[in-house]
């Protein structure tokens, strides 16, 4: 039986899996409606060149990327197959801010939802954040999306709705609540 495994993104260990996390990506824009970056038609490759530039940014250490794995076989290199779930933490440089990070791309394979990868890569992010002086959490996400009823179960503070923020992939603009968390 496949065991979930959470673990931090690596261009050498993980790249093979960047057309995988565009693929999620764009599921769950499809099927969910999610905003996030793009609207249909979606083009995998234009996808797929975001999530390379996201990975570019892990080497330049003002991001870092959480992936969630169905490994089979503990210690052999990740399948594609075996990629479910994706989280990133941008940190972009502050000295006034130096201890925020920002949630983004919270994404779970619709094939793989309600097994816990969401708390799963919330966690590790978390973990991972703290590791880099990150205290301070924030995130945004679309109202009445799945992802809304989950951040609060994850200890995330409601601070704020802005009506007509984003552009449906169904058409018309939806509101978006944003997020806060103060790590120990």
């Amino acid at each position: 039986m496949p065991t979930p495994t959470v673990k931090l993104f690596s261009q050498r260990e993980h790249g093979h899996l960047l057309p995988v996390i565009a693929a999620i990506h764009a599921a769950c824009i499809v099927r969910d409606q999610t905003i996030a970056t793009f609207l249909p038609p979606l083009k995998g490759s234009k996808i797929q060149k975001f999530w390379e530039d996201i990975a570019k940014e892990t080497d330049l250490g003002t991001r870092f990327i959480s992936i969630l794995l169905n490994e089979s076989e503990l210690g052999t290199k990740a399948k594609e197959l075996e990629l479910v779930g994706v989280v990133t933490l941008s940190m972009p440089f502050s000295e006034t801010g130096s201890f925020r990070g920002f949630v983004e791309k919270l994404f779970v394979s619709p094939t793989y939802r309600g097994r816990g990868g969401a708390r799963a890569l919330m966690c590790h992010l978390e973990a991972e954040a703290l590791k880099r002086g990150k205290t301070l959490m924030l995130l945004d996400t679309e109202i009445g999306s799945q992802a809304e009823k989950v951040y609060p179960k994850l200890g995330y503070t409601e601070m704020g709705r802005i009506p007509r923020y984003g552009i449906s992939p169904v058409g018309g603009l939806k509101d978006e609540v944003f997020y806060y968390k103060h790590l120990q």
